[in-house]
Order: structure tokens, then C-alpha cells, then sequence
């Protein structure tokens, strides 16, 4: 296990971990504010899980899972990625729809921070939200995030600076 707060766990991505996370990336309603907004098959989440385990050796970061502490189910992933095209990290949060509204994307979202920039040197972390997505706005501003330009107008980006030591 990586981290824990009051409600949650997270912990590394294991290849026992594929059948839930496929779960989580064929629901076109979860799937709606991620990347282009496409479901993700079972192949893909594969070679995903793949990836995360490069980054978690490499870089000590990466996607997580995140587990309910009580219940020991799958809630989703957490991490923070560096996406493709992209010359800065970011926080990103999915989460299956029962879990949706119980405050667990600000809890985990505060924890997964806190514990890249124990780990990482990096000076700031960013969050690229769909403009429409106003509950992950919401969650940005609730973890100290604070919204700024962006060039493209069909994106809302936020950040937090590395926190005074």
C-alpha cells in the first residue's frame, strides 16, 4: 500500500487489478470526462496497467488504484500522470458511479498529492478539467487548486504549487 486516509486506500496498480479496472473503463457514463470521452476494452486497460507499473519504477508515481478501507472494494484510480503531448503533470480521479458524491475524489485527490511531492521534485501539480465538468472544479478549488489561462477554451486548468517544507 502506498497511502491511506480515513475512508480509502491506494495503493500500486497488480495485474489481479484488470478485471475491475476494465469494469471502471467500460462505463461510457465514468468514461465521459476522460481523455476523448471513449470507453477503454479490456486490452487497453491492460497494456495500461502495464505502463503504471514502468512509471511507479521509474518515476514512484503514477495511476493507482484506490480501495474503500471498510470495504476492501475497488473505488477507482488516483494518481498523478505526465498525458502525452503534455510538458507538466497533472492530478486525474475516476471513480465507479456508486462511489460518486461522497466526497472521496477531494479526499483521495489532497492524499495523492501530499504524496507525490513527498516522493517527486516536481514544483506543481496541474488538473486539465472539461470545461463542463463542474463537480471536478468543485473538487480542484476544495484541494487548494487554483484556476488558471489555458489555451484551449474546451479546457479548465488548475494548480498547486509544491507546498512550503
Amino acid at each position: 500500500m502506498m497511502f491511506e486516509t480515513d475512508r480509502l486506500e491506494a495503493r500500486h496498480f497488480a495485474d489481479e487489478d484488470l478485471e475491475d479496472f476494465a469494469a471502471l473503463c467500460a462505463d461510457p457514463a465514468v468514461m465521459r470526462f476522460v481523455g476523448d470521452g471513449t470507453t477503454l476494452d479490456r486490452s487497453e486497460v491492460a497494456g495500461w496497467i502495464q505502463v503504471c507499473k514502468e512509471k511507479y519504477v521509474k518515476r514512484g508515481y503514477g495511476t493507482s488504484a484506490v480501495f474503500e478501507r471498510d470495504s476492501g472494494e475497488f473505488v477507482g484510480y488516483c494518481g498523478v500522470i505526465r498525458a502525452p503531448g503534455q510538458d507538466f503533470d497533472e492530478l486525474i480521479y475516476v471513480f465507479h458511479q456508486r462511489f460518486w458524491g461522497k466526497g472521496y475524489a477531494t479526499e483521495i485527490g489532497r492524499a495523492m498529492l501530499a504524496y507525490v511531492f513527498e516522493v517527486s521534485r516536481l514544483e506543481f501539480v496541474a488538473a486539465t478539467i472539461d470545461a463542463g465538468n463542474e463537480e471536478s472544479k468543485r473538487v480542484a478549488r476544495k484541494i487548494g487548486m487554483a484556476e488558471r489561462p489555458f489555451p484551449d477554451d474546451g479546457v479548465s486548468y488548475w494548480t498547486i504549487d509544491r507546498p512550503d517544507d
